[in-house]
């Protein structure tokens, strides 16, 4: 097999995962009507469900807010 079948097999699997991912997330949404707020409802009592099951780790966010430099800061010019 050349290198070049090689790597347009693993694109299509990859390509074929990411569809089966957006299906599986439409699904998901579709059960909520697709409504932004339930779906976010969710997925937050699901995740607080896998916190408290002990079977997953998760890494948490800062609690410290960006620092940023004053070089990063932009003027508004009229």
């Amino acid at each position: 097999m050349e290198d070049r079948e090689i790597i347009e097999n693993e694109k299509n699997a990859e390509c074929e995962i990411m569809k089966e991912i957006r299906e599986i997330r439409h699904k998901i949404s579709a059960r909520f009507n697709h409504d932004v707020g339930h779906l976010v409802a969710y997925y937050q009592a699901l995740e607080k469900k896998m916190r408290q099951s002990g079977k997953y780790r998760f890494a948490d966010l800062p609690r410290e807010k960006p620092k940023f430099s004053e070089s990063a800061d932009t003027e508004v010019v009229d």
